[in-house]
C-alpha cells in the first residue's frame, strides 16, 4: 500500500531539528474558542501526519462555512475570523474530503489538520548553576552576565555595541511559537509579557505558576531554550538574550507532541492581536499554503515581522514555513562563523546567526540552569532578537524593511561569497552592533517591500473557471539559474480554490511571472491539457496586502473536474457489472461519489486462460487513487485473487492481478481503493483509473 496526499494538501510540519550540546487592525474580533476532541486519531499519508477527523477550511462567509460543514457531515468547532479559516470535525478521513470540499462555493481551501513534529534532541552539557558550566577557555569579551556566550561577542552578533547605543529591544513584544516556554525561569521571568497562550484550549494564562504547573513535562524544553536566545534578562545572572529588554509571549504548538496547523495559525493570529511585532518559528516543513500562510500574511499585513529557521536537513531545498514569501529565513553558523553542516541552504535564505553550542536557559522542571544546544532552531531566535532591536529604533518599519536592514548590515565575509549573498549563509552573519552604528535615523530605512496578488482562471470549451491548484512563480529578472551567489529573489505559491495566489512583503522590482495549470500529479490528465503562462509583473515598493499589485492570468487549460461522471456507473455489484473483454482498456472511471465505492466489471473466460488485469491509477495516470483490485469467481463473491501494489518486488501503488482461470465461465473484477479495502472512506474526484484486461497465453 502506498499512501498519497492530495498534492497541495500535503502540508507536513516538522520542527527544525535540534541537537542539544553542553499592532493589529482595530475592531478585529478574537478567535472563537476551539473545542478539543475528547480523543483524536492520527492518520498518516506519506511523510504527513494529520488528525484524521479534522478538516481545515478557508471560507468566504459564514453561510459558505455552514454549507461546507453540512456537505461533509461535520461540525464547526473553531474559527479564526481574521483570516476566515475554520476547523470542522468530520466523520471518516479528512484527507479524503479535501478535493470534494474545495469544489463547494465559498470554500477557498480545504486541508487536513496537519500535525507538526519535534525532534527534542539530547543535552550533553548542562548544569543547574553557573558553576557547572564555566568560562573555561572563553575570552573575557564572551562572558555576559555569569556565563560564556560566544554568540554575543564582537566577532559574532556584536551585541554589546548595540546595547551601548540603547538598542535593547525595549518596548518591543516578540512571540515564540513553540513548546511552552518556562515563564518562571530566572532568566526569562523578568521579560515575560504577562500573557501566554495555548491555542488548543484557546486559553490565555496570566499566572506563571498556573502555566508552569500545567505544562511542566520533561518533553517540553525547546521553547525555553528558544526564548532565552531572545529575551533572557541582562541582570548579572545566568545568561542574557540579544534583545534583553524586549517582552515575550509564549504560544504553544507542542505539549508534548503535535498541534495541528489550524492551531499554529490561531496562535500566530493571537500573537499579532496581542501586540507581537516579531514572531519566531523554530520549526519548518512543507506548509506551503492554507491557514498557516494566511495567518503569517495577516501578521505581516499588520506590521509584524515573521522569522523562521531554515531547517536542519543538510540539503539545498525549500523548507516551510521558511520559504513562504515575506518571511526572514535564518541559517546556522558555528563558533568559527562557518555554516553548520546541518543547516538547510537555499535561495530563500536571508542571513545567518550562531546556532551551534549556544548557551541557553533550561526549564526549571528539568532542573533549571543552562545548557549548550545546537540547531537552526536557535539561530532563528537570535535573528528574531536582532529584528526586535531594529523595531525598537524604527517602530514603523515594515517586515521587508526589517529584513533588509538585517541583510544590508550582515557580515558578508562569512560564507562562500565574501562580497555578498550565497545560498549557504544568505547575506552573511548578523551584526547587531553594525545596525546600531548605521541605522541612526529611520529615514535611512531601505525602501518598503511589495505585495502581489495573481488571479488565475482556466478557459476551456465549457467556459471560464477559477484557476484552482495552479502553480505560480515570481522570478526576479536577470536570475542566474543554479548560481550559488545569485541573490535574485524567487517566490512560489499555489493558488487557492478562487484561483488566487498572494505574495506578501517581497522585494520590489520587475519579475518574470510563470503560471502552470493544475498539477497533474494531483489531478491526473494529459500534459498538454495543463496550460502555461509566461509574462511579467512589477512589484511596487509600498504596495500592501490590502492594495496589492494585481495581475489576471487566463490559461487556455482544462479546468480540474471536481465533480466527474463515471461512464460505467452504476456498477457497484455483480448484478450491475459492466462488460470488459480481453484486449480492452476501459475509459477513465472513478472511485468517487460515495464513501465506499466499488466498481464491478465482468468478462467471460475459458478454462486455462491466463489473465492479467491491470488497474492503471495514480502511478500511471496521475491523480490520487491508491488502487486495490479483486478477481471474483463466477458466484460474484469468492475472492480468487487480489492485489494492492503491483510487482515483485513492488513497482508502485497501482494494482495487477495475474491468474489462471480454473474453468470456463463469467468472472468479475472489483476495483476500489486501498483505503476502502481497509474499511475506511475514500471519495475524491481525482480517484481516477482505467482497467485493462489481457489474456497472456
Amino acid at each position: 500500500m502506498l499512501t498519497r496526499a492530495l498534492g497541495v494538501a500535503a502540508l507536513t510540519g516538522l520542527l527544525a531539528a535540534c541537537s542539544q550540546q553542553g499592532a493589529p487592525q482595530a475592531g478585529v474580533p478574537s478567535p472563537a474558542a476551539p473545542t478539543p476532541a475528547a480523543s483524536t486519531t492520527v492518520a498518516h499519508s506519506g511523510t504527513m501526519d494529520y488528525v484524521q477527523n479534522e478538516l481545515v477550511v478557508g471560507y468566504a462567509d459564514e453561510a459558505s462555512l455552514q454549507k461546507a460543514a453540512q456537505a461533509v457531515g461535520g461540525t464547526v468547532v473553531a474559527r479564526i475570523p481574521e483570516i476566515k479559516s475554520a476547523l470542522i470535525r468530520v466523520p471518516g478521513d479528512a484527507l479524503k474530503l479535501t478535493a470534494s470540499t474545495m469544489q463547494l462555493a465559498g470554500v477557498r481551501y480545504a486541508t487536513p489538520n496537519v500535525l507538526a513534529k519535534m525532534d527534542p534532541g539530547t543535552t550533553v552539557s548542562a548544569a543547574g548553576t553557573a558553576s557547572g558550566i564555566g568560562a573555561q577557555a572563553n575570552s573575557a569579551d564572551q562572558i555576559f552576565d555569569e556565563l560564556p556566550q560566544y554568540a554575543l561577542d564582537p566577532r559574532h552578533l556584536n551585541a554589546k555595541v548595540a546595547w551601548d547605543a540603547g538598542l535593547t529591544g525595549k518596548g518591543v513584544v516578540v512571540a515564540v511559537i513553540d513548546d511552552p516556554g518556562d515563564v518562571s525561569h530566572p532568566d526569562l521571568n523578568p521579560n515575560w509579557a504577562g500573557k501566554a497562550f495555548d491555542p488548543l484550549q484557546n486559553k490565555v494564562y496570566t499566572d506563571a505558576k498556573e502555566w508552569v504547573n500545567y505544562f511542566k513535562k520533561d518533553a517540553n524544553s525547546h521553547g525555553t531554550y528558544v526564548a532565552s536566545s531572545i529575551v533572557a534578562a541582562r541582570d548579572g545572572k545566568g545568561i542574557v538574550g540579544v534583545a534583553p529588554e524586549a517582552k515575550w509571549l509564549p504560544v504553544v504548538m507542542f505539549n508534548p507532541g503535535s498541534y495541528g496547523s489550524f492551531y499554529i495559525a490561531l496562535g500566530a493570529v493571537w500573537a499579532t492581536n496581542n501586540g507581537a511585532r516579531v514572531i519566531n518559528n523554530s520549526w519548518g516543513g512543507g506548509v506551503s499554503f492554507g491557514a498557516v500562510k494566511d495567518a503569517f500574511d495577516y501578521a505581516m499585513a499588520n506590521g509584524t515581522t515573521v522569522v523562521a529557521s531554515m531547517g536542519n536537513t543538510y540539503h539545498d531545498e525549500f523548507q516551510y514555513p521558511a520559504a513562504l514569501p515575506g518571511l526572514i529565513a535564518s541559517g546556522a553558523l558555528d563558533a568559527s562563523n562557518r555554516k553548520v553542516t546541518f543547516s538547510t541552504s537555499g535561495r530563500h535564505i536571508s542571513s545567518s546567526a550562531p546556532g551551534q553550542d549556544t548557551m541557553l536557559a533550561r526549564p526549571t522542571w528539568q532542573g533549571g540552569g543552562h545548557a549548550l544546544i545546537s540547531g537552526t532552531s536557535f539561530s532563528s531566535p537570535y535573528t528574531t532578537g536582532v529584528a526586535a532591536l531594529v523595531l525598537q529604533k524604527c517602530p514603523a518599519a515594515t517586515p521587508y524593511q526589517v529584513r533588509r536592514v538585517l541583510e544590508l548590515n550582515a557580515n558578508s565575509a562569512i560564507g562562500s561569497n565574501p562580497s555578498g549573498f550565497d545560498r549557504d549563509t544568505g547575506w552573511g552573519g548578523l551584526n547587531a552592533g553594525k545596525i546600531a552604528q548605521t541605522l541612526t535615523d529611520c529615514a535611512q530605512l531601505p525602501a518598503k517591500g511589495a505585495n502581489v496578488a495573481i488571479n488565475v482562471a482556466y478557459t476551456d470549451s465549457s467556459g471560464t473557471h477559477p484557476g484552482i491548484l495552479a502553480d505560480v512563480i515570481l522570478r526576479g529578472q536577470g536570475m542566474r539559474a543554479g548560481a550559488t551567489d545569485d541573490p535574485t529573489p524567487l517566490y512560489l505559491t499555489p493558488t487557492d480554490a478562487d484561483g488566487l495566489a498572494r505574495f506578501s512583503e517581497i522585494a520590489p522590482g520587475t519579475y518574470d511571472l510563470y503560471v502552470a495549470g493544475a498539477d497533474l500529479s494531483v489531478t491526473g490528465g494529459l500534459a498538454d491539457s495543463r496550460g502555461t503562462f509566461v509574462g511579467t509583473i512589477t512589484a511596487t515598493s509600498g504596495s500592501t496586502y490590502f492594495t496589492p499589485d494585481r495581475k489576471q492570468v487566463n490559461l487556455t487549460s482544462v479546468a480540474p473536474d471536481l465533480n466527474p461522471t463515471d461512464p460505467y456507473e452504476p456498477n457497484d455489484t455483480p448484478d450491475q457489472a459492466a462488460l470488459i473483454a480481453y484486449g480492452q482498456t476501459t475509459q477513465t472511471a472513478y472511485i468517487y461519489g460515495k464513501p465506499q465505492d466499488y466498481d464491478v466489471f465482468k468478462f467471460t473466460g475459458a478454462a486455462g486462460d491466463q489473465i492479467k488485469a491491470e488497474m492503471l491509477a495514480a502511478a500511471q495516470l496521475g491523480g490520487q487513487l491508491d488502487s486495490y483490485l479483486y478477481l471474483l469467481g463466477p458466484d460474484g463473491k469468492t475472492v480468487l485473487a487480489e492485489n494492492d501494489d503491483r510487482g515483485t518486488p513492488r513497482l508502485d501503488s497501482d494494482s495487477e492481478v495475474n491468474f489462471t482461470l480454473p474453468a470456463a465461465g463469467t468472472y468479475y473484477l472489483k476495483a476500489t481503493s486501498y483505503t476502502i479495502s481497509e474499511g475506511q472512506n475514500d471519495s475524491s474526484p481525482f480517484n481516477k483509473y482505467r482497467l485493462k484486461l489481457t489474456k497472456t497465453n
